[in-house]
């Protein structure tokens, strides 16, 4: 029946090419076709035409097999911790865009708070640190399940440095927040009161002894104290003076530390 089908329909679309006016449309097979023919006969050869070719493309499109079935793709492993809150994936894009020095310690957070990434940061997150085997096997750990299942479907998302990202070391180094370079008469604030630490570089801004020289070491530092004094500090330098000539390092400054008091106040559970 299948040949017979397929055959009257190359004929009526030959007959469809060249016209009615021109051709008669062919006698369907034997069966339906020809019952619908003689059941409901049509004035004309293009009402007939149209009718045949209405009928024997429902029998063409019935008589057609499944294809063979597409295997489902299987869904990262359960991960019960909660993920990162909508508004902490804003805060994530500002760090890598203006204060990168912080993305260390949000990952550690995260992962330290018992959360895990939201998934729409899993991919920025491990693309970023592909070659950076240390910071890659930090993504990972907050990323989870995730993470692997995210590699196995996009191979340019695992790490690419020379020292895996699976190695005991990197996995270990990843653990620890990394020391930032700070000078040694300051290194003494990073454990002081918040009351002192406020006091000593908001003084030392409103006075110029703290100058756009002194920039890298003061992010360092502000990036690495207690966090403890991130309240007293950031409102102490919003005081500074604004006729000081290191008022733009102080917004800055200031800056920094709302951000990093901002963003580990935000990842911690409710």
């Amino acid at each position: 029946m299948s040949n017979a089908v397929d055959e009257y329909w190359n004929q009526m679309v030959t007959v469809a090419l060249l016209g009615t006016d021109r051709r008669e449309p062919p006698s369907p097979p034997t069966g339906g076709l020809a019952d619908i023919a003689a059941d409901d006969p049509q004035p004309t050869p293009s009402q007939r035409l149209l009718q045949q070719v209405a009928a024997t493309t429902v029998v063409r499109r019935s008589g057609l097999l499944p294809g063979t079935s597409i295997a489902t793709v299987a869904p990262p492993a359960e991960d019960a911790r909660p993920i990162t809150p909508a508004a902490a994936t804003n805060t994530w894009r500002r760090i890598v865009a203006d204060w990168p020095v912080l993305e260390d310690e949000w990952v550690l957070t995260v992962v330290r708070v018992g959360r895990r990434l939201a998934p729409e940061l899993v991919s920025p997150s491990l693309a970023r640190h592909r070659t950076d085997a240390t910071r890659h096997a930090r993504a990972m750990a907050a990323a989870g399940p995730l993470g692997n299942w995210m590699i196995d479907w996009s191979p340019r998302l695992a790490c690419t440095a020379k020292q895996s990202a699976a190695t005991a070391a990197a996995i270990e180094m990843a653990a620890e927040l990394p020391p930032l370079p700070i000078v040694p008469e300051l290194e003494a604030l990073l454990s002081a009161k918040p009351a002192d630490v406020a006091r000593i570089l908001a003084g030392g801004l409103a006075s110029a002894q703290f100058g756009t020289p002194h920039r890298a070491v003061l992010v360092n530092l502000l990036a690495r104290i207690s966090p403890a004094s991130l309240p007293a500090v950031a409102k102490a330098i919003d005081r500074v003076d604004p006729s000081s000539p290191s008022i733009g390092l102080a917004f800055a400054l200031a800056d920094l530390a709302h951000l990093r008091h901002h963003m580990l106040t935000e990842l911690e559970l409710a």
